[in-house]
């Protein structure tokens, strides 16, 4: 129960950094040393639930279809602790210690490659521990995640170990030294830097709310009114009805029977220069908005662009406008009808560059996705690379900021209540790893500025009254990083220790099947 308990409360909703370390090793002492009638039934619907309760209102999806997807869970944990169960009937020796963390890993590895990006990481809780996330710029997330998952091996075998009156000193030495060593090398990244000799730059975020957009088209699509607290489940019944009138403005692109929708939406992206004015009035060099706030039908978006262009080259600022560009028209299963991009314009009113979404969530967004490359611009403020929200919760395409020697990450987002501040902090994590600042402008959410540390220099809550504007002085320069060299190694480290595990496993199994055969045949 405690192990379950705390699953869910390190999940992404809460993100309880010292349930991380409780849990697993909870869930690990009862499956490896307990002797219950029924474990399996009791482990699996534990796993079910620990899925569940973790991924509703986080994962957008039907509640059926999560239940799929937590059996499927239930399933692959499973294997990992039957494996583990195994191996330390089987041995007792300390090196057994690392089967468990190492197939935990390379499971989150594998989710990261197929089931949509690091969100299940247990190294992202760990974002206030500040020494430790420095690892990640090391191993990824993958070593932090290690470290969690082996503290709860080493933890049950030392505790076998001295029921069994076995000495396991040598192992806790081993592990608790491990442990003080990456400290160590955290406290003197993290400490150790000097801000003061970097390019320090004001970057401003501005996000424009769009739920009033959405109710008034919705009224004029229906006739009548609907109340949306902006904290509500995006799976709500209200999201759901709000979504079919902006599905129909779409279709139909009638601007006379939408016409408090049209009205508002021409308020929102004048609210969004109206706002970009009042940053580059307090002195901001480069003004981002949040992902897709500024809404265009395609045919409109070359005045909204030219309006940016004027825009950045009276004030002398960057301008990253992140807008969604919509082909209106027959909404059919397949079809991609909105453009989520970005468009960044100079001090001298030029469009540098144009990036689509690289990551569009599956199942959810109807946008065209981009080529994989994350663009370098050079400014005189440094490196700048634009990307967009679910772009950065995939650390192996991320690795391009690191070798393209990004300064500044300008990272537009769109997140939902049940996800934040979770998703920003695991934002975060791409700038430690590749040895950036980033700066994510977040609609729904966090909006944070970060350093190559991870170190805030700003933020704002969205949920907070008030306009949605604010500005951080944030030091940029590119700082090297082991792991934009080496990459996942660390992965093929885990995934060798499993591969080894799993031939020994199998050598112990064929081995008395050999034998038995021999012994049957000498008595033939």
């Amino acid at each position: 129960m405690v192990g379950t308990i705390s699953s869910i409360f390190y999940s992404p909703k809460w993100h309880n950094p010292i349930f991380a370390w409780l849990g697993p090793f909870c869930l690990l002492f009862f499956f490896r040393l307990g002797n219950l009638k029924a474990k399996y039934l009791w482990f699996g619907l534990s796993a079910m639930l620990i899925y569940l309760f973790s991924a509703y209102d986080v994962v957008p999806l039907a509640f059926t279809f999560l239940t799929a997807l937590a059996a499927l869970s239930a399933i692959h944990t499973m294997i990992i602790f039957t494996l583990d169960r195994l191996l330390t009937n089987r041995t007792n020796h300390f090196v057994s210690t690392l089967f468990f963390p190492s197939a935990c890993v390379l499971l989150e590895f594998i989710n990261l490659k197929i089931a949509g990006g690091s969100w299940w990481s247990i190294a992202n809780t760990q974002y206030p521990f500040k020494c430790l996330t420095q690892f990640a710029s090391v191993s990824g997330l993958w070593g932090i995640s290690f470290l969690i998952y082996w503290f709860a091996s080493v933890t049950v075998w030392a505790i076998k170990e001295r029921s069994s009156h076995r000495s396991c000193k040598t192992g806790l030495t081993i592990y608790v030294g491990i442990f003080i060593l990456i400290l160590a090398f955290g406290a003197v990244r993290y400490y150790s830097g000097v801000p003061d000799s970097r390019q320090w730059v004001k970057v401003a975020g501005i996000s424009v709310p769009l739920l009033d957009l959405k109710q008034q088209l919705y009224e004029d699509y229906s006739g009548s009114n609907i109340g949306i607290d902006p904290k509500t489940s995006i799976n709500s019944s209200a999201f759901q009805q709000v979504n079919k009138a902006w599905f129909n403005f779409i279709e139909t692109s009638d601007t006379v029977r939408f016409k408090k929708g049209v009205k508002s939406l021409i308020k929102v992206n004048d609210s969004l220069f109206t706002l970009s004015q009042r940053a580059a009035d307090r002195g901001a060099n480069i003004i981002c908005w949040s992902e897709g706030n500024g809404i265009v039908f395609n045919s409109d978006e070359p005045a909204l662009v030219q309006r940016g262009e004027v825009f950045a080259a009276k004030n002398k600022i960057w301008l990253l406008m992140a807008i969604e560009s919509i082909e209106p028209g027959k909404i059919t299963p397949i079809k991609k009808f909105i453009h989520n991009k970005t468009i960044l314009i100079d001090t001298s009113g030029k469009v540098i560059n144009i990036f689509y979404k690289n990551k569009p969530v599956p199942q959810i967004e109807r946008t065209q996705p981009g080529d994989g490359n994350i663009p370098v611009i050079v400014s005189q403020y440094g490196n700048i690379s634009p990307s967009i929200c679910y772009d950065a919760d995939f650390p192996v395409e991320m690795r391009q900021l690191g070798k393209n020697k990004t300064d500044l990450l300008l990272l537009p987002a769109g997140d939902w209540y049940a996800i934040s501040p979770y998703h920003t902090y695991m934002a975060a994590f791409r700038g430690i790893e590749n040895g950036c600042s980033v700066f994510r402008q977040t609609s729904g959410g966090l909006s944070s500025a970060t350093d190559y540390r991870g170190k805030s220099y700003g933020n704002l809550d969205y949920y907070k009254a008030g306009t949605k504007l604010w500005i951080a002085n944030l030091p940029i320069k590119h700082v090297l990083t082991l792991y934009t060299i080496i990459g996942d190694a660390f992965v093929n480290f885990c995934m060798a220790i499993v591969l080894i595990t799993i031939i020994y496993l199998l050598t112990k199994f064929i081995r008395p099947l050999f034998h038995n055969n021999e012994m049957r045949t000498e008595k033939s």
